[in-house]
């Protein structure tokens, strides 16, 4: 065995010498060497390109020393360039432009700026690639401002499409008022030789679209030339983000040319802000003609997942995950916030007890979407638990304001309190987060004081919202009524929350005069009616519930889905008031049978269960209920009883008999 691995080593030092050998034999020249050095370059094989150039000093050029450099700049191997820059003779370094612009080059992919800029201020004649140089540079270490105020200084006979295209993409980074200002300027002076260059009218059509400009970015879109695939999605990407979702759709469905990774991730993410039917026949269209290579794409694959947690398809979304070789913290994230925002906050808790398992750190993004879950739970030890788990990231203002906002739904607004009056310096949503916690909670005047205390510029719709919503809950109509009368932008928002607070008091006239009044100058709002159809149920006002309802079917007759949850409204009062056959009428007549079913969760040997409304799927279903029936023998047996107003379907006689208020609630619901 010894001897075996002698004989290899031998072998492998004798095939070392005869590379030797053949380099030195077949480098008699500088040509060939460098002609050798470029092809590897061509090839990829930059530490070879190294080797040669320590090999070969007698033989080294200009370009050879070039060449070296670009091996270097592509490793990202700064030791090694600057060894290079520190080898280059003294002449070559002030007169010869392909070496200094090589040299920016390195120094800019290593991010060294100073470096950078020290070689090119002492370059006397500045030419073209030098300049080009030093503004992709600044680009790419997010440095815009710099590369606007270099582009000022190059002569205007030395801009070419490549450093226009540059100098607008350094403006659409900066999009200050200076910036916009100079790119509008040289955007108009433009001559039409360099409109030829789709690559530069692509960039155009990016800062137009930044800027909000739709209008002129669609003229230069119509005037391309030759449009790429980069050039729809570019358009497409503008649109998307200025809401022109349906135009976006429209430009997709007349593109003709092949799709690449970045196409279908733009589209999907489309479909995903969509999420109507359109958006959802479409996504399964694409789905099923991408070719299969792309389902090996982490980023299409993710923006897949995210399309479908957002047509509410978690499976589907599930089983694009597992297809995932190596998920990214990002992919992680759509996952987790998918769960969220589709009612599944359990499934949260138990993907990051996956993430654990593989050692995996969460970061702020993460940390949110578990914070968001544990506000949907609303049980206080899981809220604990997790706080200690993310206690290695920093609490910055985001992660504040989502901890406020969970521990008052988790019901201990003493920390939610704690942490409001930890920050410094907040803003809206750190004192709307605390006084919709306050209102939450049931503390009445909290948060008027809280409100009180906001800097003036600080308080916007939102704010006043929440300020109107708390007033509401804590049945303080009169608060709520001065506050109103104080703001001065009265917005529908603003508008549909005091005819809320109104209808929750049963002070329907004046919730109508308030609509009355709205609707001199504004069309019908459908939301103000089904607060005062809310108000007139809670308050078994039968009449006014039929009348609200009756002038919704009348105002807004196309918006199904908002009139099915107005006729659950309706069907509750009728129930409310015994009158069950006529509930049972609207129910049949009306209300469809995919209604979003109520959830709720609570916590059994430290895990978590889900209860969903009407549910008996459950294996342990019927132990459940006999669990429910042994509480309510206990509390029929202390005196309880129930009150029939609130339930809302026919239920056994025997049930009725003794069923408490409480459990009236949960005899409609079970663990999932």
């Amino acid at each position: 065995m010894i001897l075996n691995n002698i004989r290899l080593c031998l072998i492998r030092y004798q095939y070392l010498l005869s590379i030797d050998r053949k380099y030195l034999k077949i480098f008699s020249t500088p040509i060939q060497l460098n002609l050798t050095m470029k092809n590897l370059i061509i090839s990829r094989k930059y530490k070879e390109v190294l080797d040669l150039f320590d090999q070969q000093i007698s033989l080294r050029t200009d370009i050879t020393f070039n060449l070296a450099l670009k091996a270097a700049t592509k490793l990202l191997n700064h030791n090694r360039g600057i060894h290079i820059h520190q080898q280059v003779p003294s002449k070559l370094l002030m007169e010869n432009s392909f070496i200094q612009t090589s040299l920016i080059n390195f120094y800019m992919e290593c991010h060294l700026i100073d470096d950078a800029n020290r070689i090119f201020s002492t370059i006397k004649k500045k030419n073209i690639f030098l300049y080009t140089a030093m503004l992709k540079g600044y680009i790419n270490n997010n440095l815009p401002e710099k590369a606007v105020e270099l582009f000022e200084e190059i002569p205007k006979d030395e801009v070419d499409e490549i450093i226009i295209t540059l100098f607008l993409n350094a403006c659409t980074k900066l999009s200050n008022d200076y910036s916009i200002k100079i790119g509008k300027d040289v955007l108009s002076q433009l001559s039409k030789s360099f409109l030829r260059d789709q690559q530069l009218i692509d960039t155009i059509i990016q800062m137009l679209m930044k800027l909000g400009h739709v209008k002129d970015a669609e003229y230069y879109f119509e005037k391309s030339p030759k449009k790429t695939i980069v050039t729809y999605a570019v358009m497409m990407q503008g649109y998307a983000k200025n809401n022109f979702f349906e135009k976006a759709l429209d430009l997709f469905e007349e593109n003709s040319l092949k799709l690449d990774a970045i196409m279908y991730i733009i589209i999907y993410n489309i479909c995903a802000s969509l999420s109507n039917q359109r958006c959802i026949q479409l996504g399964k269209t694409i789905i099923d003609k991408m070719p299969k290579e792309f389902l090996n794409n982490t980023n299409v694959v993710t923006s897949l997942m995210h399309m479908s947690m957002n047509f509410g398809q978690v499976e589907k979304a599930e089983s694009f995950f597992k297809q995932i070789k190596n998920p990214t913290l990002y992919t992680y994230g759509v996952l987790m916030n998918g769960y969220k925002n589709n009612d599944q906050p359990e499934k949260c808790l138990i993907l990051f007890e996956e993430m654990k398992k593989q050692n995996i750190i969460i970061d702020e993004p993460i940390a949110l979407a578990l914070i968001g879950a544990c506000s949907q739970i609303g049980i206080q030890s899981i809220s604990q638990n997790i706080v200690q788990q993310i206690s290695h990231l920093k609490l910055n203002l985001r992660l504040k304001t989502s901890l406020i906002n969970m521990w008052s739904k988790s019901g201990d607004i003493h920390r939610a309190k704690e942490i409001f009056q930890s920050i410094h310096q907040g803003d809206t949503l750190v004192y709307g987060s605390m006084i919709n916690g306050y209102g939450l909670n049931g503390m009445s005047y909290e948060p008027i004081d809280i409100y009180e205390q906001m800097p003036e510029n600080m308080k916007n719709e939102m704010t006043h919202i929440c300020i109107l919503n708390a007033c509401s809950h804590s049945g303080l109509v009169n608060q709520a009524q001065i506050i109103f009368n104080k703001i001065l932008i009265k917005t529908t928002n603003i508008i549909t929350t005091m005819v809320d607070c109104y209808s929750r008091m049963g002070l329907f006239d004046e919730a109508q005069e308030i609509i009355i009044n709205y609707e001199k100058s504004n069309p019908p709002y459908l939301i103000m009616y089904m607060a005062m159809l809310s108000g007139a149920r809670n308050h078994r006002q039968i009449d006014l519930s039929k009348k609200f309802y009756d002038q919704m079917k009348n105002l807004f007759p196309n918006q199904k889905s908002d009139l099915i949850a107005a006729s659950i409204l309706l069907s509750n009062t009728y129930s409310s008031l015994g009158e069950d056959q006529q509930a049972k009428q609207v129910r049949i007549k009306q209300i469809s049978k995919n209604i979003k079913i109520g959830l709720s969760w609570t916590e059994v040997n430290g895990e978590v269960m889900c209860f969903k409304a009407h549910d008996r799927s459950h294996p342990q279903s019927n132990e459940i209920y006999a669990e429910l029936d042994h509480l309510s023998n206990q509390l029929k047996e202390n005196g309880y009883e129930y009150d029939s107003s609130w339930i809302t379907r026919s239920i056994s006689l025997s049930i009725v008999s003794f069923k408490s208020p409480t459990l009236v609630l949960y005899d409609e619901a079970v663990i999932k």
